[in-house]
Formats: C-alpha cells, sequence, structure tokens
C-alpha cells in the first residue's frame, strides 16, 4: 500500500506534473523535522503544539494525494484536541510510521 496517491495529487495540481514535483520537495523540505518536533511536544504534553504540527501536516497532505495520512491526521488532531492520553500514542506511532513511508515515496518519486 502506498500513502501518496501520485493520480490523486497530479489531479490537485491540473496534471502539471513539474509543479507537482515542485510541490512535493517542497512538502519534504518543510516536514522534515516534524517527527522530532511532534514526538517532544507529545512527551511534554504540549497537546496545542502538537494539534498544530499535525494541523499543518493535514492539510498539505491532503493536496498532494495522501490521503491515508490526512485521515490518520485528522484522528491524530481530534486526539489531542481532546487530550485522550490513551488514544494519542497509538495514533501518533500510525501517524509517524505514514509520515515516513510517504517521506520515502517523495524520494523514490523525485528519483
Amino acid at each position: 500500500m502506498y500513502v501518496l496517491d501520485k493520480s490523486a495529487g497530479l489531479k490537485n495540481m491540473a496534471g502539471d506534473l513539474e509543479l507537482y514535483q515542485e510541490v512535493l520537495n517542497e512538502y519534504y523540505k518543510e516536514n522534515e523535522g516534524t517527527l522530532e518536533k511532534l514526538s517532544l511536544a507529545i512527551s511534554e504534553k504540549r497537546y496545542e503544539d502538537a494539534t498544530q504540527i499535525v494541523h499543518k501536516i493535514k492539510g498539505s497532505s491532503g493536496s498532494i494525494g495522501a490521503r491515508v495520512l490526512y485521515d490518520a491526521s485528522v484522528k491524530l488532531q481530534k486526539a489531542l484536541k481532546e487530550e485522550k492520553e490513551e488514544e494519542i500514542l497509538p495514533l501518533e506511532e500510525k501517524f509517524s510510521d505514514l509520515l515516513k513511508k510517504l517521506f520515502e515515496e517523495i524520494k523514490e518519486f523525485k528519483g
């Protein structure tokens, strides 16, 4: 299973492959340190900061075609907002796994 649905992402960029690759490169650069920041915010119980981090990923993931990550972001963001500690860690783990996989897919796509 892929995290990145290239056809959906490309459709969001009106079929412009060059633009899509630029957007993916930008996504990668902007979010490279996200997992460390998120992990730290959660371990320090700074749930509002963690919510902002996840919110940013959620928005950009939808537009590049990473629907599964978008869905995981929605669930994690809700758990963080409601401070449901028993749900946060398993959701963070899933979110982290998906984001790591997405980064690998972006690297492969860039060639």
